[in-house]
């Protein structure tokens, strides 16, 4: 069931400071585009070269924000991330769900569990060093890294002559005389890998920071 959002009751209820730095980052298009997620809305927000994803969305009975920037006071619950996203989604029609759920919210995979766990137990420096040099040992996840960040450039004709090149050398993996199946299955990898890498690069320009 979808929920009315009085909008002027929303706006009174946030400091002026923080619906302030919201319109701020709306007229700097700092807002990527809006996702239905969970009952809510969810976008990236490019603040000051960072990007969050906060989500808002109702929950028991109330509108809340809940952002990765975890800069939201007692006294608003909201940070500007999280009211430019719900300002956002009001100007867009968004229906809001009568029961949301935040993302991330809800029961974790028992696969992901220990690795959640693992990582919630890392400083930000352990995190980052680990971050780094598993990116440069996997190109794949650091093209995902990048992708993430938006810091990967658009899908140009470097990026396919580079896509061309793997397939012409993965396609001779059989033309010599001494070849084994692991040789055809380890280039079946690399193939997937790289159109992994092609994919993971936007087709249009990602928020600036």
């Amino acid at each position: 069931m979808a929920v009315r959002i009085d909008v002027s009751a929303f706006r009174s209820s946030i400091s002026a400071q923080v619906v302030g730095d919201a319109e701020r980052l709306l007229r700097d298009d700092g807002v990527g585009e809006l996702e239905a997620v969970g009952g809510g809305a969810r976008a990236v927000v490019c603040d000051g070269g960072i990007r969050f994803q906060p989500w808002v969305g109702v929950v028991d009975q109330s509108l809340i924000g809940d952002c990765d920037c975890e800069v939201g006071s007692v006294e608003d619950d909201f940070c500007a991330h999280a009211v430019a996203v719900a300002l956002s989604a009001f100007e867009a029609g968004v229906r809001f769900s009568a029961a949301g759920r935040p993302h991330g919210a809800g029961p974790v995979e028992p696969e992901r569990a220990d690795i959640l766990r693992a990582v919630q137990s890392l400083g930000p420096r352990q995190l980052t060093d680990l971050v780094v040099e598993q990116a440069v040992r996997d190109r794949l996840f650091a093209t995902l890294l990048l992708g993430a960040a938006g810091m990967l450039a658009l899908v140009d004709e470097s990026a396919l002559a580079g896509f061309q090149a793997v397939i012409r050398e993965v396609s001779n993996v059989t033309t010599g005389t001494r070849w084994e199946i692991a040789d055809v299955e380890d280039a079946g990898r690399r193939l997937v890998a790289e159109v992994e890498i092609l994919r993971a690069r936007p087709v249009v320009r990602p928020c600036s920071i």
